[in-house]
């Protein structure tokens, strides 16, 4: 009798601890930094289960009991990656509005051209990139990796491993967070933009002072002097606007995060 008990509580840790491993993974697989393609996928899966392990350690008896069969644990386990990848989306949300400014800045210096004949073609933004690793540099330097593993070990709590509603203020909060990266997007990218506005009307000025001038032909080398430039200048603007935002983003996070708990748990 009593190790037939045993044996059930050790399954039970045991499903709860691939719950969580679930929940991480996705987590690694969607979030900032972990999620790059830098890190070799044996080394996600380690770090993974090192921290569902704690997570089981810390967590296991705060949950509650786990059916032992395959029809109630798929629905689990899908869950437990929903939860994982929009924590991941929440709080990847900073550097998709850092390569939208990068796109912005890039189509109006003239590197994405391509894009207008063909959509599709899948070039890539190379100011984008460069913010994008500038903003990971940022990202580790001010311990938003560690945010990442506070927020996964806080989920538990706020999502239990049975529980998961999406409430009103759920859907409110992503539409929010994805409004904002907009938002910061547009900011970062206003420098770049203003200034190449200038130029093309400056340009247009010229065109109409002096017709014999080759303006079109001229307007390429303009643009790409006067975006790197302002890109240039605009560095210390853009380390203060990244810090600022991604204070804002972690507040968002932990909000939506926070509108997964059950109503009577808040």
């Amino acid at each position: 009798m009593t190790e037939s008990l045993t044996i059930e509580i050790l399954m039970q840790k045991f499903v709860i601890g691939l719950l969580f491993f679930a929940r991480v993974t996705a987590l690694m697989a969607t979030g900032p930094f972990f999620s790059n393609t830098a890190i070799q996928p044996h080394v996600k899966a380690a770090l993974s289960a090192f921290i569902a392990l704690l997570m089981t350690t810390a967590f296991a008896d705060q949950q509650p009991p786990i059916t032992m069969e395959a029809f109630a644990l798929v629905p689990l386990v899908f869950k437990e990656v929903l939860v994982g990848a929009l924590l991941g989306f929440c709080s990847n949300m900073l550097f998709h509005a850092v390569r939208l400014a990068g796109g912005l800045a890039d189509f109006d210096m003239g590197f994405q051209t391509s894009l207008l004949f063909n959509i599709d073609a899948g070039a890539p933004t190379l100011v984008g990139e460069i913010q994008s690793l500038a903003t990971i540099m940022i990202f580790l330097i001010l311990n938003g990796h560690h945010f990442l593993i506070e927020s996964i070990f806080a989920s538990v709590k706020a999502v239990p491993l049975t529980t998961f509603v999406l409430t009103e203020a759920s859907v409110e909060g992503l539409v929010r967070l994805v409004t904002m990266a907009f938002i910061i997007g547009v900011k970062i990218a206003a420098p770049v933009l203003i200034s190449l506005f200038i130029a093309n009307l400056s340009l247009a000025l010229l065109a109409r002072a002096a017709p014999q001038i080759n303006v079109f032909a001229l307007s390429f080398q303009v643009k790409i002097i006067v975006g790197l430039l302002v890109l240039f200048l605009s560095v210390p603007l853009f380390i203060i606007l990244v810090k600022s935002s991604l204070g804002v983003v972690e507040r968002q996070t932990m909000e939506v995060l926070m509108s997964l708990q059950p109503a009577d748990k808040k």
